[in-house]
């Protein structure tokens, strides 16, 4: 599918969604399944996203586009910038700085109404939301699992804290490769998700370790919809997306009526990312409403016990590590070729290139989307940008 065609189906899809689940018609099991199979292996997945049905409406409050300023980043720095990431087919780069949107650049076939699914980029979405829920005393950080998880209760998994899961620090098993049948396969595009979640053994004592697994973000997102008695979807359009003005967008079901896949695909625009961003750099507020407390978002940033280089589902790129790891048995790590020139700088990891870079110091974010990039290096586009920003 073109680029142009996959915008076209884009906006058709929301036309016809549903204010609260899009209608769909029943749909055999077995033949999801071979469709995702095709996608799972598709080298351009980011882009084609018919596969990923059905969807979920998530209402946005579709606010004005983002104001555009004139750029005041070196012209050299720009071009380098969108050389580095369009390394691999892009969809959008988009540098907010100063109040504005300074450089906006889509790649061939890309436009602002442009959606796709960027692997696990909305994981710190999902903390967002589950802080709108601690904010208003339905969950607490250091409240067990078995809470909501009544299936887990006298188990040693239901001794797993909210807190041990937003950190990635369950100690749960991780799952293999996503092949035909496997538990990979049920959690990463399968139909069964909230089974194959609350099935996961016990590999390491809770809060023991740091392992990156979506078990820990899909078993938040079920414990967030048994607490609020509201689809995922429906609660985070109340709290966050319409707060912040962002057009609609859609989450993954695993079947119709059934549970979100929030450790990836939510298909958004790029400018709604840096919407997402902005929450984060401006600690909760968007204009005059605070949207999170700022306190839910220094804790979302600040490093866990387990791993300094990362907070609530989301990384931290200080203190420096010229390789960042994923844990046990998972993807090999990613590098920095030298420090982030923002000590303060956190960042949405939607796989290999696929990045939000945010730095409320330099009231900066930065959005990459686009296919992986093999050879991906964490530290290059930020600090092209950052070292051409003109100053003023």
């Amino acid at each position: 599918m073109t680029r142009t065609g996959l915008s076209a189906l884009v906006g058709a899809t929301l036309l016809v969604l549903a204010p609260q689940l899009a209608a769909q018609p029943d749909t055999d099991e077995q033949a999801l399944l071979a469709a995702r199979r095709v996608w799972w292996h598709d080298p351009n997945k980011v882009f084609d996203i018919a596969p990923l049905s059905p969807l979920e409406r998530v209402a946005g409050g579709n606010k004005a586009p983002l104001p555009v300023g004139p750029s005041d980043i070196e012209p050299t720095a720009v071009t380098a910038a969108i050389a580095y990431a369009g390394k691999a087919r892009l969809q959008s780069l988009l540098v907010w700085h100063r109040g504005a949107l300074r450089l906006e650049y889509y790649g061939p076939g890309s436009d602002r109404t442009s959606r796709s699914s960027p692997a696990s980029m909305p994981k710190p979405v999902l903390a967002l939301a589950v802080g709108a829920a601690v904010a208003r005393g339905l969950i607490g950080l250091d409240d067990p699992a078995s809470r909501w998880l009544s299936e887990w209760r006298g188990d040693p998994r239901g001794e797993i804290t909210v807190r041990d899961l937003l950190q990635m620090r369950s100690g749960l098993a991780k799952d293999g490769l996503a092949i035909n049948g496997g538990r990979g396969e049920a959690m990463m595009y399968g139909t069964r998700l909230e089974a194959t979640l609350l099935d996961t053994k016990l590999a390491a004592p809770p809060g023991s370790r740091f392992d990156y697994n979506n078990v820990d973000n899909g078993l938040l997102a079920l414990i967030l919809q048994r607490a609020t008695g509201k689809r995922y979807a429906q609660w985070l359009s109340r709290t966050i997306w319409q707060p912040i003005g962002a057009s609609d967008a859609m989450v993954w079901l695993d079947r119709p009526s059934g549970l979100a896949r929030t450790f990836c695909c939510i298909l958004a625009t790029g400018q709604d990312w840096v919407r997402v961003g902005l929450l984060i750099k401006d600690r909760g507020r968007v204009g005059r409403r605070q949207v999170l407390p700022a306190s839910w978002i220094d804790a979302m940033t600040a490093p866990s016990p387990t791993n300094p280089n990362y907070g609530f589902q989301i990384w931290r790129t200080s203190p420096y590590a010229r390789l960042r790891g994923y844990g046990s048995g998972s993807a090999p790590p990613v590098p920095s070729r030298e420090p982030i020139l923002a000590d303060d700088m956190v960042m949405f990891d939607g796989a290999i290139g696929e990045r939000v870079y945010i730095s409320a110091a330099r009231d900066l974010v930065i959005v990459r989307i686009g296919n992986l990039v093999p050879d991906w290096n964490d530290s290059v586009l930020p600090n092209l940008i950052l070292r051409g920003l003109q100053p003023g």
